[in-house]
């Protein structure tokens, strides 16, 4: 037990030294977490505690993931999802941004669209040129886009199931947000807005793949292909 405790902290040093800018972006977000969950507490909002616990788990997922997986997720790309997942799980339900700023929902589902067709173009785009399989520039940015609106898809389920099931989550207003009376238009509105989102990646993708341009999608690929050279070697 003492020498995995050992390990455990031996493996902790090398990731600060590695990583000190995600080391200290991660404690600044762990600790305004944890005086809201303190606050939480206080206040008997157990809801909000679960949230919150949620949430932490959720800002370190994408280190852990990188160390499991042995892939080294570029600076840019980290910051893009930690800062994700905090403004839109921590500030929009827990701080109730959502309702605070009507904007906040708009940025942040675009955003969602343009990230998660980024990494659908990633994953596509390493099988692409491992030559795994064979296909067009075309097909890998229609993959993008249909991976970033199917994602967008299954988090209003989500929405939808959770507003259904356990009610008003986050003081009291529901997920999908009735605009003007109406779940229906809320869902449309963010649906859009990932399709917009998606579609502007998907395009980006598109002309990284031709042209060797597209803006935000060049240079996140430019350093996630530095950091793993080995995902891209093409098979003999």
């Amino acid at each position: 037990m003492n020498n995995t405790i050992e390990r455990w902290k031996k493996g902790t040093g090398k990731e600060i030294k590695k990583y000190p800018t995600r080391s200290v972006i991660t404690f600044i977000l762990l600790l305004t977490l944890a005086v809201a969950f303190v606050g939480a507490l206080k206040q008997y909002n157990w809801l909000s505690v679960f949230e919150i616990i949620a949430i932490s788990i959720l800002i370190c997922l994408p280190m852990v993931i990188g160390k499991l997986s042995k892939i080294d997720i570029p600076l840019p790309f980290w910051i893009l999802a930690v800062a994700f997942i905090y403004a839109s799980l921590f500030l929009g339900e827990v701080k109730n941004y959502y309702a605070a700023y009507w904007w906040w929902d708009v940025l942040l589902h675009a955003a969602a669209g343009l990230g998660f067709g980024i990494i659908g173009f990633v994953i596509l785009y390493m099988i692409y040129k491992t030559g795994k399989i064979k296909t067009s520039p075309k097909m890998v940015a229609v993959f993008s886009f249909a991976f970033a609106l199917t994602i967008g898809t299954l988090w209003e389920i989500v929405e939808f199931a959770i507003d259904n099931t356990l009610g008003f989550i986050s003081n009291g207003v529901p997920m999908q947000s009735l605009v003007n009376g109406c779940g229906l238009v809320d869902t449309m509105k963010d649906l859009i807005l990932d399709s917009a989102g998606a579609l502007f990646s998907s395009i980006m993708g598109y002309l990284y793949l031709t042209k060797d341009s597209g803006i935000v999608v060049k240079p996140l690929m430019k350093e996630f292909k530095k950091g793993n050279p080995r995902l891209f070697k093409k098979r003999r």
